[in-house]
């Protein structure tokens, strides 16, 4: 997704401070959440025999605060979902902030984990040259021959 149409998402309209893909549903909420009201209201005030235009006053009355409150629920609902949504994206981000510690730990273990290895490989090679040379230092000693060769280096280690 490019930036034009993020941004085209994220857009928000001043009057409502939601996003425009609400705009077209926030009539809808609204509207049911009035006639679900309207319904029960009216079987109430019908019930109580009440003349018409007083039923009708009430009713009025009754539908004008019911519409203040369903305009503010809807609001409530519109934002609620975009609060959730934004709740879900600061968990993804959390998730890959911990995946990619937990990458970079798991790299720098193994090559911990490979310079103690190498190390060990190290030692044992020069173990190894010096066994050997002090093998023949003995074997020379043994037949009585002079032993001129000098001890295993460092550089002596490198080349082999």
């Amino acid at each position: 997704m490019d930036k034009e149409e993020r941004a085209e998402k994220e857009e928000r309209v001043t009057l409502f401070t939601v996003r425009p893909i609400w705009v077209d549903l926030a009539p809808a909420i609204f509207s049911v959440q009035v006639i679900i009201y309207a319904i029960f209201l009216i079987r109430s005030e019908v019930g109580k025999g009440n003349p018409v235009m007083e039923t009708l006053q009430v009713l009025m009355m009754q539908l004008a605060a019911a519409m203040a409150v369903a305009t503010g629920t809807t609001l409530i609902i519109l934002q609620g979902v975009d609060f959730v949504m934004f709740l879900t994206q600061r968990y993804l981000k959390r998730i890959d902030r911990e995946r990619e510690a937990a990458k970079a730990e798991g790299i720098a273990e193994g090559e911990a984990k490979g310079i103690a290895k190498g190390k060990a490989e190290g030692e044992a090679k020069e173990r190894e040259l010096w066994i050997a040379w002090n093998n023949r230092r003995l074997e020379a000693e043994a037949k009585g021959e002079k032993f001129n060769e000098p001890p295993p280096t460092e550089t002596q280690h490198l080349t082999e």
